[in-house]
């Protein structure tokens, strides 16, 4: 006979001898949990007697293949895994069957390791690289909460508008907000529901010029989750020179005359006396012949402002000079409409006008399309512009009607308005509308200068301790970071005039590199806290693609599913012993007690 039958059996006679002495006792009460507590005991002294194991199904390696943990790995499933080959390059994992490791070199040397299985959020592409094609298996975790996606021009003009798109993950209860902050001032917020995935916009005019650094927050109630930089650069206007031809002084071209000089523009004024005869004025541009308009009068202006008539009364050659201006130099034509609704000339056959009537024709709120902002109420003149396909509008009223419309001739631009009463914001007080209008107008008539870049930093994100690849529209050999240090560049074999350049950093913020043939760049090196969201995306997504291109061939080295027996731990069945032994101890004790106390009362009651 072997111990485990002669364990059950002693168990059993046990159990059925103190089952009995509980049901011959007098005293009856409690009886049903008495005998629970007897099998209790019976059981729990046979658990504690037997050898109990249970089966589990674990992830057996063989000899071949190491488990490297990385950030963002549970280290509470460590029991799942039974190989001695376990490593690390996350210094906060800390156990003691896991080897710290210094770089992955130390993997790859060893000849033993056909396989690598990554537990976490993966490697940095740089760390990959390092693999030298070792076959890895990869399966990260769902990615729950965060931003997800991130875009803004990083780089733009004074007056020009910072737009900051993105993608944000809430599986929370709560709702995220979305706060832009520069300079301590908040400027922008957008919120995303709970449990949902959101595209999400802010955007803001910055005041400033140079580099500076926006914060974008991410808020759940009263705590701040995620706190990002947003380095900005923004690079100085240079002011615009306008020419205004007008058929006599108005208050209209007065008042705009006067903001535009105001506002440092270079601006000059033609205005008609009689046929042939012209009063001009000039602020903040030397004086120059305007009688007759040739292309080098013209080409020293990057808007011209004009009523519609006097632009048609030009003579021949001024008209095909000007002309030539629009298509072939970029020059950008504001047209001030008069009573003409229709016109074969080139500059409004793309424009037809038509009459309001009845309730159109009251005041309304002004917006400007594409950023829909709203501005005060101005009383129409009576007339708005009809699309036509191929232009764009630009200014509309609360009821829809085109007040500004555009479209591309060449490389310039018309822009048609019927707009001939914006002075009245001003004589209101209302300057901020007026600006806004006329900023608008003449940034769009302009031409769009493109940014001399000399520096284009390829790195995605640059981050402190990691390499930073840097492009040069030149030819150089060396260039000097911070005015400190000399870094060596490589020239594209390609494109001759193209030279790459990689740096180390080992300081957050902005930084500088300058090359004797490139000039001066600027790039913004974060924190290896910030954008944490978007380092584990792009771990995740570089470790995906590195799989995909080292495809494992050897099936010898896939991860074996195997059961193992585990031993019950004892501890469990002596607190179920000692349970069930107290409650009989003390139902014993207290029945005792109470059948004691009931015999003195009977005593008591035959005495009298």
């Amino acid at each position: 006979m072997n111990w485990n039958s002669l364990v059950v059996i002693i168990c059993v006679v046990v159990t059925i001898f103190a089952v009995w002495k509980e049901l011959i006792r007098v005293n009856k009460g409690y009886l049903i949990l008495r005998v629970l507590a007897v099998l209790i005991a019976a059981a729990a002294l046979g658990c504690i007697a037997l050898p109990l194991t249970y089966q589990t199904n674990v992830h057996q390696q063989d000899n071949h293949e190491a488990i490297l943990l990385t950030s963002g790995f549970n280290t509470d499933s460590l029991d799942k895994y039974l190989n001695d080959k376990l490593f690390s390059l996350d210094k906060a994992i800390k156990n003691s069957k896991v080897k710290s490791l210094g770089s992955i070199d130390e993997l790859t040397g060893d000849s033993t390791i056909t396989q690598l299985r990554i537990l976490g959020d993966g490697l940095t592409e740089s760390q990959l690289q390092q693999l030298y094609h070792l076959p890895v298996v990869f399966k990260p975790e769902e990615f729950k909460q965060g931003i997800t996606a991130i875009n803004w021009n990083e780089k733009l003009k004074a007056g020009d508008e910072l737009t900051i798109q993105g993608t944000y993950k809430n599986s929370s209860a709560q709702k995220i907000k979305l706060l832009l902050k520069g300079l301590s001032t908040s400027l922008d917020s957008a919120f995303v529901e709970p449990d949902s995935t959101a595209i999400f916009h802010l955007k803001n005019t910055p005041k400033v010029s140079g580099r500076t650094v926006y914060n974008l927050m991410v808020i759940s109630g009263a705590d701040t989750l995620e706190k990002e930089n947003l380095p900005v650069q923004i690079e100085t206007a240079k002011p615009l020179n306008v020419l205004m031809l007008t058929a006599s002084p108005d208050f209209e071209s007065r008042f705009l005359k006067n903001w535009l000089s105001g506002n440092g523009y270079g601006v000059a004024v033609r205005s008609t006396i009689s046929k042939d005869k012209f009063s001009t004025e000039f602020i903040n541009l030397p004086r120059l012949s305007l009688d007759h308009l040739s292309a080098q009068i013209i080409n020293k202006f990057d808007v011209l402002i004009g009523d519609l008539s006097v632009l048609k009364s030009l003579s021949d050659q001024e008209a095909t000079t000007l002309r030539s201006e629009v298509t072939q130099n970029g020059l950008g034509i504001i047209i001030k409409a008069d009573s003409t609704l229709k016109s074969d000339s080139w500059l409004q056959s793309n424009f037809s006008a038509g009459r309001l009537q009845g309730r159109d024709t009251i005041p309304s709120s002004i917006y400007i399309t594409g950023n829909n902002q709203k501005l005060a109420k101005l009383n129409n003149n009576l007339v708005d512009i009809k699309f036509q396909v191929g232009t764009q509008p630009l200014i509309n009223d609360e009821h829809g009607h085109i007040l500004a419309s555009s479209i591309l001739t060449g490389s310039g631009k018309l822009i048609f308005t019927t707009l001939n009463n914006t002075f009245s914001w001003v004589l209101a007080g209302n300057k901020n509308d007026y600006a806004a209008l006329w900023s608008f107008l003449i940034n769009k008539a302009a031409q769009k200068v493109p940014a001399i870049k000399n520096w284009d930093v390829l790195t995605a994100m640059p981050s402190v301790l990691s390499p930073v690849n840097l492009q040069l529209n030149g030819s150089a050999s060396k260039a000097l970071v911070d005015d400190k240090f000399g870094v060596s560049g490589q020239q594209n074999p390609l494109l001759p005039f193209e030279n790459s350049f990689s740096y180390w950093p080992q300081n957050t913020g902005w930084q500088s590199i300058k090359a004797n043939a490139g000039g001066l760049g600027w790039f913004y090196i974060y924190g290896n806290d910030d954008w944490k969201s978007l380092r584990v995306l792009k771990k995740q997504l570089d470790t995906k693609n590195y799989v995909e291109k080292n495809v494992i061939m050897n099936n010898v080295t896939k991860q074996i599913h195997g059961n193992v027996r585990n031993t019950v731990p004892k501890i469990y069945f002596y607190v179920l012993l000692l349970l069930a032994c107290t409650f009989l101890w003390a139902e014993a004790k207290i029945s005792q007690a109470t059948s004691s106390s009931a015999k003195r009362e009977v005593k008591n009651n035959l005495k009298i």
